[in-house]
This record gives C-alpha cells, structure tokens and sequence, in this order.
C-alpha cells in the first residue's frame, strides 16, 4: 500500500513527475470543459485527474499516524491544487472579458457545497479506500474518480479568479474543501477499519495513537463548521424566498402583473415582477412582508409589458 500511494523512494521523482503531468491536463481538460458548459468534457477531465491519490495517501498516512508521510502527502495535494487553480487561471485569463458566468450551468452549480455535496464526499472516501485497498476491486477507482468533484472546482476557481468574480471564487473553493476532507476522513477510516494500521502501530508509540485520532476529530470539524455556516445560510434563504413569493402572489392577484422571479442577492431580498397598468399599492405587501423576511431590504423591480391586439378576419387590418 505504501508504494501504491505514497510518494516514496526509489521512484519518489518518476511518481511525482507523473503526477504533475496528468494534473496539469486533467486542469486543462476541466477548464475548457466547463468554459464550455460541457458536462462530457468535465467527466473526461475527472477521469485524467491524479488528485485522488494523494488524498487516499494522505488518508492512509493518517489512518496509520505516520506523521513524516502524512507531511510528505499533505505536501504534494497543495501543490497539485495551487497548480489545477493557476493552470484554470491561466488559460481563462486570455478572453475573461467574454466568460458569461451566470449563464453558464457548469460553472455556477460549483460555486457552493450543499449538504448532498459532504455526503456524497463521505461515501466516496469510503468507496476510494476500499478500491484502493482491495486487489479485486481496485479497477472500480476510475468510477469513485468520477463519483466526486475534485480538479473541476478548483479549474473554477481559476476561472472564476479570471473573471474577477472573487465571492463565487471562495464558494468553489469551499466546495472542493468539503470534499477533500471528507474523503480524507472517511477513507483513513475505511483504510482503519480494513486492519492496515494495526501492525504498523504495533510498533509504533502510543503518541502514534493520538495523532492519527487528534487529526481525525480536526478534519471533522473543519468540514462541518464550515459547512454548517452555508447550510444554515440556504435554509433561511430558501424560506424567504418561499414566503416572499407567497405574500407577493397574493398581493399581485387581480392585477395584471405576474411574479417573474424571488432571490435574495447580498443580504437583501430582489423581487421582479411584470405586467401593464398600473401597479397595486405597494403598502400590503410592505404589511405581508414585515416580520416574515427576518427585517431583509427589498428592492423591488417593475419590468413593463406592451401587449398588441389585433384580428386577422378581413377588413380587420390596419
């Protein structure tokens, strides 16, 4: 297991040089896959990725409290991750000024990690560690590869970094976060559970026990708070948008205006609507609103319509 995942001598520097090439066009891949809002392409890129093997080496090193090669294979993962950033970077940076991010479905359902996104990391940690450990099932891993999103996020930060759009930047960043430390912690308890560290530890001391233990209760805590933070942040922003746009169908009722759209957009509540004639007092739903959005600013936005009538039977033209 030591020679299938961490990098060691004698072939320390072929290893490594592998790695970096691979990563180098998996990035690559991934960037003009999701530039091009093309989900085959962003598969294709996941499956070149290498990034897998140093999170599983990591795990493994932490499982078996082996504090040198966990250095060594935290090491190389943030190197492989600055380069998948500054290769997404790099080729973006070229034409940002065309990159339109908000139309762009690849790019933007990367931007924030979702509490589907930790679980589905968890299972794959789990799954990678048993892949990788098991001779007979070893050939699933390009599946778990694919199972889970790792250079994809960070080619989109590169990207996002490009465009300047810095706030979605950091939700790319923390949705790779999410996931690298969840398959990190569930695949040292997978490589665990399937009895690698027990006679390495047997000669080890006991401070061996303590460290792999100590970084496991870190790396849980560290994807949850976080995580936690954005979760609670979707929820309340899910219940305002769905008590708004109930106040504001009931306030539009036997007008001739209909709701276009509800989102809450940096702390503040942006409601559209369109329509002809004029608008119904605004005061009811100021009164429907109040208290029911947690005291959020609302702006609220009037797109006009100009309707045409006119009849095709003969005579009728003008």
């Amino acid at each position: 297991m030591r020679d299938v995942l961490l990098f060691e001598q004698p072939e320390q520097s072929r290893k490594i040089w592998r790695f970096f090439m691979l990563l180098v066009l998996a990035s690559a891949i991934a960037t003009y896959g999701l530039l091009a809002d093309s989900v085959a392409t962003v598969i294709g890129a996941m499956i070149v990725a290498p990034l897998m093997l140093p999170i599983m080496g990591l795990a493994f090193s932490v499982s078996l409290g082996d504090r040198r090669a966990i250095v060594r294979s935290l090491t190389i993962s943030l190197l492989g991750i600055g380069t998948a950033i500054v290769v997404g970077f790099a080729l973006t940076r070229g034409f940002s000024s065309i990159v339109d991010v908000e139309a762009n479905t690849q790019i933007i359902g990367r931007t924030s990690p979702r509490l589907i996104d930790l679980l589905a990391a968890l299972a794959t940690g789990l799954a990678g560690a048993f892949a990788t450990g098991r001779k007979d099932v070893s050939d699933t891993l390009p599946g778990v590869a694919i199972a889970i999103s790792l250079v994809p996020p960070l080619a989109n930060v590169g990207i996002l970094l490009a465009t300047q759009d810095y706030g979605l930047a950091l939700g790319s960043m923390l949705l790779f976060v999410t996931n690298y430390l969840a398959i990190l912690l569930t695949g040292a308890f997978m490589f665990a559970i399937m009895g690698y560290p027990r006679a390495y530890l047997a000669e080890r001391s006991k401070r061996a026990r303590v460290t792999a233990l100590a970084l496991a209760l870190v790396l849980g805590f560290v994807i949850v708070v976080p995580l936690a933070a954005t979760s609670f942040s979707s929820i309340v922003n899910t219940i305002i948008d769905q008590r708004s746009s109930e106040a504001v169908t009931e306030w539009l009722e036997g007008s001739d205006f209909r709701l276009e759209s509800v989102e809450v957009i940096d702390d503040r509540l942006r409601i559209v609507v369109a329509g002809q004639g004029g608008l119904p007092s605004q005061r009811p739903l100021q009164e429907a609103l109040r208290g029911r959005v947690f005291d959020m600013p609302i702006t609220l936005e009037v797109v006009p319509e100009t309707r045409y009538d006119f009849e095709t039977a003969a005579g009728g033209g003008g």
